[in-house]
């Protein structure tokens, strides 16, 4: 089950061009991931700063398809794709207002690991539980092709 979120494209976040500055992507993304969870009720305070795990992006990369101007309005999906022991994987497809207009895929991989030791640790049971709710069972369609 997939999670989406529409957004508007901010003037700060486009360079000269008038284009999306490419590494603002993964601030579109993230934004997404935190409501994904607060969507799911949890603690997004808790969560991301006051918990005994920090769930830092081991692995991250995004491919721009198609440019993405100030004014334009968004929708980001997110899909879990992968749910290890102590790590899960996240597919992220913007769009433009329409579904089919692809303009970035991007993915980025979570690491639970301990706050003090920074060592993995397996992800906790409520969170694998809602993970788990949203794991796609089959693979996304390739929207780029």
């Amino acid at each position: 089950m997939s999670f989406s979120v529409s957004l508007p494209v901010r003037f700060q976040d486009v360079d000269a061009g008038g284009v999306l500055f490419f590494g603002r992507i993964y601030d579109y993304c993230h934004q997404a991931y935190e409501e994904f969870w607060g969507s799911e009720g949890v603690d997004r305070a808790h969560f991301f700063a006051g918990a005994e795990y920090l769930v830092p992006i081991a692995h991250s990369e995004a491919d721009y398809r198609r440019p993405i101007r100030h004014g334009d309005r968004i929708t980001i999906r997110v899909d879990v794709t992968r749910v290890g022991r102590a790590s899960f994987t996240l597919r992220y497809h913007v769009t433009g207002l329409d579904p089919g207009d692809l303009r970035v895929e991007a993915s980025t991989v979570h690491a639970f690991v301990d706050r003090r030791s920074m060592r993995p640790i397996p992800i906790p049971d409520p969170l694998r539980s809602i993970l788990l709710r949203h794991l796609l069972r089959e693979p996304a369609p390739n929207l780029s092709a």
